[in-house]
């Protein structure tokens, strides 16, 4: 069996039908997501009480912290809450779109259901990367957003629409950077068979985007911008929002995100090219 050739898409179509399709394909998802969540309100419930649990034990260091101090190197309390709410956000929408995909790239590889997926006329890495949706996830988005306007508001941040701009492109090269990280780290069972560790690691290092950047050591700093780059979806856009960002961030962050999903797609075609089918 050809996998690489499984992979391509058929010469006759265009480029731009295919990216639409895959469009389409994508809100078909999302809509059976939302049936299967109708069947299950207890899980709704469910998530929505462990997230506001999670929330609540990230926001009580932060008091805890600022009960001793009203600043820690340039951040108040009302910022770093803020902080917290858009780690809430960041973390609702991995867990909203990614990590029930990557969650199941072990179970992909080893029982054969990757020839299955290789067969269907669409990119392979998206249909892996995007099929299932935890739409419950998405009550801890609607909680880190309140939690962020208080946080704002507390501070008495007036931004404006540049500012806002910048906080939500830097959330976007976040997210799509980190889901390259998880992504690259998940397409190593093409070699290694079993990565179910590597969602447990991701989520834990994850939990360095509570804290502003200038909390950590320099070495840390560099690891949690460049090597795990969560300042993107966490410190940057509320620094951005506060006004004491600059735009080579962003600059920065578009051109990372870029060459990020560009090494992270040559590396799911380099484990494509070392495929067995499993049930064969």
């Amino acid at each position: 069996m050809n996998t690489y050739a499984a992979e391509r898409p058929p010469l006759d179509r265009s480029w731009w039908h295919m990216q639409w399709r895959h469009v389409r394909l994508w809100r078909r998802f999302f809509a059976q997501a939302v049936v299967r969540e109708t069947h299950y309100r207890a899980h709704f419930l469910t998530t929505l009480l462990v997230g506001l649990v999670q929330l609540g034990l990230g926001i009580v260091p932060t008091l805890l912290l600022f009960g001793f101090t009203a600043e820690v190197h340039g951040w108040s309390r009302a910022q770093v809450i803020a902080l917290v709410g858009v780690f809430q956000i960041v973390t609702g929408l991995i867990g909203t779109f990614i990590a029930p995909n990557l969650n199941r790239m072990t179970t992909y590889l080893t029982e054969g259901e990757l020839d299955g997926v290789l067969l269907r006329p669409v990119s392979s890495q998206f249909y892996l990367t995007l099929r299932w949706i935890n739409v419950a996830e998405l009550t801890n988005v609607a909680s880190g957003i309140v939690v962020l306007v208080i946080g704002l508001v507390q501070a008495r941040i007036g931004f404006g629409p540049g500012q806002v701009v910048q906080a939500l492109i830097l959330v976007g090269c976040g997210l799509v950077l980190l889901t390259a990280v998880w992504s690259a780290m998940s397409f190593l069972a093409f070699w290694l068979q079993s990565v179910n560790p590597i969602g447990f690691v991701f989520l834990n290092l994850m939990e360095a985007g509570r804290y502003p950047l200038v909390f950590f050591p320099l070495a840390v700093r560099t690891f949690l911008t460049f090597a795990f780059p969560v300042a993107f979806a966490t410190t940057f856009p509320v620094r951005a929002l506060a006004g004491d960002l600059d735009w080579w961030p962003v600059l920065l962050g578009v051109v990372l995100s870029a060459v990020a999903l560009l090494l992270v797609r040559l590396l799911w075609r380099r484990g494509l090219l070392t495929y067995s089918s499993a049930s064969s």
